[in-house]
């Protein structure tokens, strides 16, 4: 049976994270904005692999073929931000009763998150996780000429 983690190793080199917010923009000739926020906020990932030899790269691709595209939905631990774990504002964390990735933005006088709790859950002590898929149901492996595959992995969140 399949994990409900990505195999943590290899490990990726970086990860590149980007939120999405539902809004509506009009420009005027005048140059006004006006901006609405019509709800919803999403998170999407890049996990960028080092160069690596197939032995290495096998379980990650047999993983994400395993997932059938856009249709498995996955977890992937994240590194948090600040590059230290708790409760610190700009860190990253999960409530034991909702998938629903939150990003820490006060801690005093009380917790804020965005987006904000749907749930009356604590908070997840197990390390800090984005429930995903594959943003697409094409995955590419580059095959370089030293025989090392590259990887790039695409993920959106799924709440």
């Amino acid at each position: 049976m399949t994990s409900i983690y990505l195999p943590d190793s290899p490990a990726p080199a970086s990860v590149r994270v980007r939120t999405k917010q539902r809004t509506k923009v009009s420009t005027a000739t005048s140059g006004k904005i006006q901006s609405r926020l019509y709800g919803g906020q999403t998170y999407a990932i890049t996990l960028v692999y080092n160069p690596m030899r197939r032995d290495q790269a096998a379980p990650l691709i047999a993983y994400l073929h395993e997932m059938q595209g856009r249709h498995g939905i996955f977890r992937v631990k994240l590194p948090q931000l600040t590059g230290q774990a708790g409760q610190i504002v700009g860190n990253f964390l999960n409530f034991d009763d909702d998938t629903k990735l939150h990003m820490i933005v006060e801690t005093s006088p009380s917790l804020v998150v965005v987006p904000t709790q749907r749930g009356t859950g604590l908070v997840d002590s197990q390390p800090v996780y984005i429930q995903c898929s594959l943003a697409g149901d094409v995955q590419q492996i580059e095959l370089g000429r030293n025989g090392l595959i590259r990887l790039e992995i695409d993920l959106v969140e799924r709440v």
